[in-house]
């Protein structure tokens, strides 16, 4: 995931738990709150879904020379 990408999706994280602090409605705040918490929680998937392949990328021996 490009750095940029992180960047907007932490961005719109953020958005969410702001508009949550302004709405007068409870539904509309806990919808807003879920969503950051998704969001939130999709990243870290993502990021450490990453981590694991570099990490196996790292283990994997070089393939074998040609003749």
């Amino acid at each position: 995931m490009s750095d940029e990408l992180i960047r907007n999706v932490r961005a719109r994280i953020e958005q969410c738990r702001r508009l949550a602090k302004y709405v007068n409605d409870p539904r509309t705040t806990e919808a807003l709150l879920r969503m950051a918490d998704e969001g939130e929680a999709d990243l870290k998937k993502v990021q450490a879904e990453e981590a694991g392949q570099h990490n196996e990328e790292l283990k994997m021996p070089p393939p074998p020379a040609r003749a």
